[in-house]
């Protein structure tokens, strides 16, 4: 009986201190996505230029409906460089969104693997994160998209 009151008290501190831990990774204060896709725009590394696209593009593109804003850029086609900015009403919906955002990186492998081969390295290279509420894609050259962007999500 003893045994079993202990191994008890030894899940349930198990199970309080990996709920505690786990969702606290998850929670990011609240973001400004202008900004963060305006510093992107300025400082990240792309070969192309990247327009904005609006809500219907956005939709057909990554499949995403439930958002409660978003900020997408696209480039000619010419590359395959690309900014996603979503932020959704809870973390649940995040990640149905963080895994149709994987998906369309899935599908722009496919398109470009027999079009523009070269582009491939970019999107193996892209910044796919999840963070709360958010998901953010960015397939760019370098590395300073995933600084700015983890600065931005506090990760």
């Amino acid at each position: 009986m003893k045994t079993m009151i202990k191994i008890t008290t030894i899940l349930l501190v198990a199970m309080v201190t990996i709920m505690t831990f786990g969702c606290g990774k998850e929670e990011v204060a609240d973001i400004d996505i202008d900004r963060l896709c305006s510093e992107l725009l300025e400082q990240a590394e792309f070969e192309d230029e990247l327009s904005q696209v609006d809500d219907e593009v956005i939709k057909m593109l990554y499949g995403i409906n439930d958002y409660a804003q978003a900020q997408v850029y696209i480039s000619s086609g010419a590359t395959a460089e690309e900014i996603a900015v979503f932020e959704f009403s809870d973390t649940n919906t995040a990640t149905n969104g963080f895994q149709m955002a994987q998906n369309r990186l899935e599908e722009q492998k496919e398109d470009f693997e027999s079009y523009i081969p070269k582009e491939i390295r970019k999107l193996d290279r892209a910044v796919v994160l999840k963070v709360g509420k958010y998901v953010v894609v960015c397939v760019s050259n370098g590395d300073t998209a995933e600084k700015i962007i983890t600065q931005f999500l506090g990760r």
